[in-house]
């Protein structure tokens, strides 16, 4: 029951991550400045969204803790550069992993060709 207490409150957190990221800018500096309404409304949100299983009210509860503590980064960037600099990080090793793989499939699908002869289309 925890364990996907969690996991729903973590795929929530995620879905509220990225419909803030789509919002206005100015939308988003007031979401950050009135950081206890913001919490407010994600929490009576996420338990009208969940439902009333015990499951859902502790996905809910751990949802509005982790907005809270979103909130508290997007507030206070200078205290967390280093997670900024970690997602750039990842951001870069994951751009060279895509690369990487595209190589790999280009290369496979030129190995392919050649091993395969094409067969005539009778019509």
């Amino acid at each position: 029951m925890l364990s996907s207490a969690l996991s729903l409150a973590i795929l929530t957190t995620v879905g509220c991550l990225v419909v803030y990221s789509k919002l206005p800018r100015k939308v988003r500096r007031f979401m950050e400045k009135h950081s206890l309404l913001t919490d407010l409304i994600a929490l009576f949100a996420v338990y009208y969204l969940l439902g009333g299983t015990l499951t859902a009210l502790m996905a809910g509860a751990l949802c509005g803790l982790f907005v809270s503590i979103l909130l508290h980064i997007s507030n206070n960037a200078n205290d967390f550069m280093y997670l900024y600099d970690a997602r750039d990080l990842i951001r870069a090793k994951l751009k060279e992993a895509k690369e990487a793989l595209n190589t790999f499939g280009e290369t496979y699908r030129e190995k392919k060709e050649k091993e395969e002869t094409p067969l005539e289309v009778v019509r």
